[in-house]
């Protein structure tokens, strides 16, 4: 059964199902997919895409979602030290 799942909906259900995620395992299984193919917004969005990458053990899942994840990770914090950096340039200290 497909889900419609937000980032907000499949992260919630996530962290409460990951503990015992055999009871609803075809939906656990969906939720970590839509987290997964999520691309990050917020640094608490990066965060919890790491922590379904370090629930998985370091497996390597035959989808290639993982990897997928870790690259969309990457690019969000590497924008997110250009959008800092920017922030500090000498004309923004200049005002500081």
């Amino acid at each position: 059964m497909a889900h419609a799942w937000t980032y907000e909906t499949a992260s919630s259900f996530w962290n409460r199902s990951r503990q015992d995620p055999e009871g609803a395992w075809d939906t656990y299984v969906s939720a970590e997919r839509f987290l997964l193919d999520h691309r990050p917004r917020t640094p608490g969005e990066a965060a919890q895409i790491l922590a379904v990458l370090v629930e998985q053990g370091g497996d390597r899942r035959t989808d290639g979602r993982d990897v997928e994840a870790v690259a969309r990770v990457r690019r969000y914090l590497h924008q997110l030290d250009r959008y800092e950096a920017e922030q500090a340039t000498p004309a923004a200290m200049a005002v500081a």
